[in-house]
Formats: structure tokens, sequence, C-alpha cells
């Protein structure tokens, strides 16, 4: 894996900076109604991510790992769609504030390691 260089924001970008070599990414930074559109989501770069796969299945490419690969991007596009829903549903949808987990089991029940 190839050291990252990080960069706080900048003047000219207003996002965080990441770069690779053959790649920069700016990421949003703050809240856009306060400080405007300055760099994009987790969800764009995983759609770029996911549009190349697409692309190799059309192609010479095709192999069973990139569908498997196309499988989980879709599985963490849910996710993240999973999560804003949360955070609208709970009042904190565009603020910095923690949304809180769901738990799918009662709290009231005793999930132990023995299943006791």
């Amino acid at each position: 894996m190839q050291p990252q260089v990080m960069q706080m924001p900048s003047a000219t970008t207003g996002g965080h900076v990441i770069e690779r070599p053959y790649i920069r990414v700016v990421f949003q930074s703050g809240l856009p109604r306060e400080v405007g559109v300055n760099g994009c989501r987790v969800e764009d770069v995983l759609d770029i991510a996911l549009d190349r796969l697409l692309q190799y299945q059309k192609g010479l490419l095709a192999c069973a790992e990139n569908d498997e690969a196309i499988r989980s991007i879709r599985q963490a596009r849910q996710a993240l769609e999973l999560r804003i829903r949360r955070r609208q549903e709970q009042g904190v949808l565009n603020t910095l504030s923690r949304h809180q987990n769901i738990r799918t089991e009662d709290e009231d029940d005793d999930f132990s390691a023995t299943g006791a």
C-alpha cells in the first residue's frame, strides 16, 4: 500500500485533500450549507469505482472477483444510505452531531456467548 499524503483544507480547494500516486481526491470539509460544496463524499468515490468495475465486466477483464467487488461496493453504498436515513429520522442530518445506533435485538434480552 502506498503511503498517503493528507492535507488539511486549503485556501484553493477548501476540502480535505488525499493524494497518492496518480490520484487526488478532495473530500468535503464542513457542512455544505455553511461552507458550500468544496469536495466530494465517500459515496462519490465508491460510485466511481463501481462504474469502473462495471466497465471491466463488459470487456476482456470480466471475472468473478469483479462481480464480488461490485456486490461489496453496492453493499457499502446501501450501508451509507441507511446511515443517511437514520440521521434524517433522528434530526441530525446536515449537522456535526452523531446519530444513535439502533440495536437490532431487544435491550432486555441477554445475548451472552453461551446463548443462555
